[in-house]
């Protein structure tokens, strides 16, 4: 049965799909050929409405797709032909300046007076599957850091890996030490550290056999905190001095705990500090059965010790992967981001600003005589100076700006949602206490130096059409700044 259109104002809409933010379109599969689009389309695939259907002879919806991807798109056109089916796809397509574009479209067929017609809308996903590829090559790299930190524990605790591999122990023990290669290699998968926690516990208890397992980890306070537990534990934080045996283990007196219960408790350590605790307990009747039988006691102890060992390491590549990537984005003398991490974040926020007509600002910031302070004072004292603007630039903006190190004396911040006047303000703001800053002399303890800043300011207006031209203006601003005295604050005249 055809499918009934429910009537509706058309002028309504019209607007709705004239103005929607995401591209709408009606396309003739068997033609090849729009019906119909909307402006945010047109500026999604960079033709005209005109190309695209009013000419005699429109535009073929496949020559927009990249060559690659147009047997993809004929075979999902080819098996969506009948009314009411629905479907979703993501393709290429080639902008007229040569620029490609992923799009991710959702589309309906409908019957429309007999002619089969696809309805949909498209939006412009290419940064997010350069993200996801990103990611995806970043999984890669964090996976091989593991194996290569399991490989360099197995070296190490050779002891306990040849516990491991001795299934031959007891037959009571075989599916405890069955179940640490089935651990690790879970824990080498999992990306969230917060992840890695759960799995241990639940694989502990659910197929090691152990009643009770708990991740504890030293907190700012000193205090332990429980990432995770299972069976789940009501108290979640633990100070060391009112627990013994916490406390021993904690300190190092002990390198294993057991209670009277029979649970194990085991440091966890991430290079040469114990930054927590693995809590494993022991079901009461195989407590009291390998209380008498040293052997197995003593393969439990291994098994706890690996596993708290291998969690340490777990812990210890995700924080080294950290340093690696903070250390790729950031400027090491002032503490801000690098000029690629500005670059990356610049053409970011813009495109975000354009698409979604929001507000954007750039702030560009040299200091003022700075070759005066490395020529008069040497560069050390130079290097001083930019420290401490950078870390009074780094307290005084939002966790959403972009506070970055551009080159030599140049520094700039890119403000979303911010408007030009308020840019302003605040780069006025940041004049006045980078003029009131005292910067210690590094050959003259005791004494201290001033210095000044000049702050060009530009926001996208109508007539911004990239991030280079934006970049620009806060650059020309910054020149007639330093050109008409120095220390003060100049708003770009957009072009």
């Amino acid at each position: 049965m055809e499918e009934s259109t429910a009537t509706i104002q058309s002028n309504l809409l019209q607007v709705h799909f004239q103005n929607g933010m995401d591209g709408q379109y009606v396309l003739d599969p068997v033609a090849d050929v729009f019906v119909k689009v909307n402006p945010a389309f047109c500026e999604l695939v960079g033709y005209t409405a005109e190309q695209l259907v009013e000419n005699k002879t429109p535009l073929a919806t496949s020559s927009l797709i990249h060559p690659e991807d147009r047997v993809l798109v004929s075979t999902q056109r080819g098996q969506a032909s009948r009314p009411g089916e629905r479907g979703s796809l993501r393709f290429r397509v080639v902008l007229p300046d040569g620029e490609v574009r992923t799009l991710e479209i959702c589309y309906s067929v409908v019957n429309y007076l007999g002619r089969i017609l696809h309805v949909g809308s498209a939006r412009d996903v290419s940064e997010q599957v350069k993200l996801e590829n990103k990611l995806r090559s970043e999984s890669e790299y964090n996976r091989e850091l593991s194996l290569e930190a399991q490989r360099a524990a197995k070296e190490n605790q050779k002891k306990n890996i040849e516990i491991a591999e001795a299934n031959t122990r007891i037959i009571a023990l075989a599916e405890v030490l069955r179940a640490v290669p089935v651990l690790t290699k879970r824990l080498l998968e999992i990306e969230q550290i917060s992840d890695v926690f759960k799995e241990a516990a639940l694989t502990m208890v659910n197929e090691a056999g152990f009643s009770t397992c708990a991740v504890l980890l030293k907190n700012r306070e000193g205090d332990l905190e429980v990432r995770y537990a299972h069976p789940f534990r009501a108290t979640t934080k633990i100070q060391t001095n009112l627990n013994t045996l916490y406390g021993n283990v904690m300190s190092g007196v002990q390198a294993l705990a057991i209670d009277e219960t029979g649970s194990h408790i085991a440091p966890i350590k991430a290079g040469n500090e114990i930054r927590g605790l693995l809590h494993v307990g022991l079901p009461k009747n195989l407590a009291r059965f390998y209380k008498n039988h040293s052997m197995v006691a003593q393969s439990i102890k291994d098994l706890v010790v690996t596993i708290a060992d291998f969690l340490g390491l777990v812990i210890s590549n995700r924080e080294n992967l950290e340093r690696i990537t903070l250390a790729s984005r950031t400027d090491n003398l002032t503490g801000l981001f690098n000029r690629r991490v500005f670059e990356e974040n610049l053409t970011l926020e813009f495109r975000r600003a354009l698409r979604y007509q929001r507000d954007l600002s750039l702030l560009m910031l040299d200091i003022d005589h700075f070759k005066k302070v490395n020529d008069s004072y040497g560069h050390q004292q130079g290097d001083a100076v930019l420290a401490a603007v950078g870390a009074l630039m780094k307290a005084s903006f939002r966790d959403l700006d972009s506070v970055c190190r551009y080159g030599g004396e140049e520094l700039c911040a890119i403000l979303p949602e911010t408007m030009g006047e308020a840019a302003r303000s605040k780069a006025e703001y940041l004049r006045r206490k980078i003029e009131e800053l005292e910067v210690p002399l590094v050959a003259d303890e005791g004494k201290s130096m001033k210095v000044t800043v000049s702050i060009g300011v530009a926001y996208v207006t109508k007539t911004t059409i990239s991030e280079d031209q934006l970049l620009r203006e806060a650059d020309t601003a910054l020149y007639e700044c330093k050109a008409g005295g120095r220390n003060r604050v100049v708003m770009a005249r957009p072009t």
